[in-house]
């Protein structure tokens, strides 16, 4: 039966605002499950739903002010879980018999781009009238680290595309809405009917009131702010400092949007953390034009995205670097004695693909380089697992791709994913979890020059590894000089938890490695 969820009680009088709704048409949700999360002057609170069933239709949408009684939601329930307080009135019968050849609305929302990710509509690539496949490529959405090309779940044909190009968009925004055939649509928008009453009686005597914490469970930020749990979660989750986040005007307690407030302001501005802010604000630039002619190109989104993340990266981390030289005259004979091998694998055996071999069993035995640091705890966090980033020059700008789990996979098997990662990489056809999760980076631009490079480490990772040419140099072998190819390498760390002792270790021990493969794996 047809069942509408109305907004419970949040304190006598008080209203809220809509800050995000957490499950899309067609969901199948069950009772005392958080479908919602609404903030008001004194928490954010998230609402749990008091029945089971199939969401038929969403009636509100994120910003919308609501109040006790506001109605959220219409869920097709079973009838023994729906309570009995709150039914809704039969609807006219459909003239439509639900078969295969029946034509319904379904309205195409964006999926995940990744937990609490972003974006901007950067291409549409299908207009009203176009006749859709399943898995047909609609839309390309650009995030802070990829364009990601996002695919129709349902055949049909377009009847009203929703978002325009540089629309702002996140998980669930409606992007197109498509007439599909009944065997299709499994999440049917609702076909527009003359209202029906609904009965009159109150949603039950007791809803499932919100949880409201009290003031003690807001511990206070360094401002003097209260902090309601769920922006401590969400700060945590994209690794904000709440010393920095200040709450909205007048109020005294810092709420899950001042937290995404401030992350977009963040973004916008460059701004850093309380390890280091971002310093003076950007002084005025003289003007050039009255000493020549001058052109201005905007910076491409990567670029801007680059700068700000950057500018973070630099001042929240206490930077570090020691650099080495590895003797690779050996290493380089061997990887031209088994390149053929590789490559009919299908990869390419470069000295990237060997160093991200070597990383994994340095980070195995010096787990402090594997780790990121968690400012408000105070507490270091060892990643058990082993995802190394490979740094990439692309025509949009320097993006880092991933190979996950380097430590479990060969040579060879690191060496194909990185060939195909690349090229993905170069041709802006990443998927967003190409670029997630990497725990260690490798910035290697040995095959352009350079002689030593310093670079920044890619927060919230605590270090990384820089290479550039490797060039043959004089070595005294106790009788003569002899020709010797040396790569330089530089280490760069945060120095809250890597000591400058440690970091010598890892650069001696990684030379020790290339310069005698075999010792990286006894």
């Amino acid at each position: 039966m047809a069942y509408e969820f109305k907004l419970p009680s949040m304190g006598d009088g008080v209203t809220g605002k809509v800050l995000d709704i957490l499950v899309n048409k067609g969901d199948t949700v069950s009772k005392e499950q958080i479908v919602m999360v609404v903030g008001t002057d004194k928490v954010d609170a998230e609402i749990p739903v008091d029945a089971a069933g199939v969401v038929q239709e969403i009636l509100v949408k994120k910003g919308d002010d609501i109040t006790e009684g506001t109605l959220l939601f219409r869920i097709e329930s079973e009838s023994a879980q729906a309570p009995a307080a709150a039914p809704v009135a039969a609807a006219a019968p459909s003239t439509v018999a639900p078969n295969s050849s029946t034509t319904m609305q379904y309205e195409y929302k964006l999926p995940s781009l990744g937990d609490g990710v972003s974006g901007k509509v950067t291409e549409i690539l299908v207009q009203p009238g176009d006749v859709l496949s399943k898995e047909q490529i609609v839309i390309v959405v650009g995030t802070d680290k990829v364009d990601a090309e996002m695919p129709i779940d349902r055949e049909g044909t377009v009847e009203e595309v929703l978002v325009k190009k540089g629309d702002e968009v996140t998980e669930g925004t409606a992007v197109l809405r498509l007439k599909t055939s009944g065997a299709n649509a499994a999440a049917p928008v609702s076909a527009p009917a003359a209202p029906a009453p609904v009965a009159a009686a109150p949603v039950s005597e007791s809803p499932a009131a919100p949880t409201t914490p009290s003031a003690a469970s807001g511990a206070s930020a360094s401002s003097g702010a209260r902090i309601s749990p769920l922006a401590r979660k969400r700060a945590k989750e994209l690794g904000i400092n709440l010393s920095d986040v200040r709450p909205a005007d007048g109020a005294s307690r810092i709420s899950y949007k001042d937290v995404l407030d401030f992350v977009k302001k963040r973004m916008d501005t460059g701004g850093g953390s309380s390890a280091g802010s971002a310093g003076p604000g950007a002084k005025p630039l003289p003007n050039f034009e009255k000493f020549g002619p001058v052109e201005r190109v905007e910076q491409s989104r990567i670029g801007v995205i680059t700068a700000d993340n950057m500018v973070y990266a630099f001042n929240a981390i206490p930077h570090a670097w020691i650099s080495e030289k590895a003797d690779i005259t050996r290493l380089e004979e061997l990887r031209q004695q088994y390149k053929d091998q590789v490559k009919a694998a299908g990869g390419s055996l470069t000295t990237t693909a060997i160093l991200t071999k070597a990383i994994a069993a340095m980070l195995r035995k010096m787990p402090q380089f594997n780790a990121s640091y968690d400012l408000e705890k105070r507490e270091v966090i060892y990643k058990k697992y082993y995802n190394i980033g490979i740094a990439v020059d692309t025509p949009r700008g320097l993006l880092v791709p991933v190979i996950r789990n380097a430590d479990q996979k060969s040579l060879t098997e690191i060496s194909v994913e990185l060939s195909e990662l690349s090229v993905r990489t170069r041709d802006g056809k990443n998927k967003p979890e190409d670029l997630d999760g990497g725990t260690f980076s490798i910035s290697n631009i040995g095959g352009i020059g350079g002689t030593n490079m310093i670079s920044i480490v890619n927060w919230p990772q605590v270090a990384i590894l820089s290479i550039t040419a490797a060039s043959y140099e004089p070595h005294w072998n106790g009788k003569e000089f002899v020709p010797r190819l040396m790569m330089p390498m530089t280490i760069g760390w945060d120095h809250r938890v890597i000591n400058g002792a440690d970091a010598a270790r890892f650069l001696r021990d990684l030379k020790a490695i290339l310069e005698e493969p075999f010792l990286g794996w006894l």
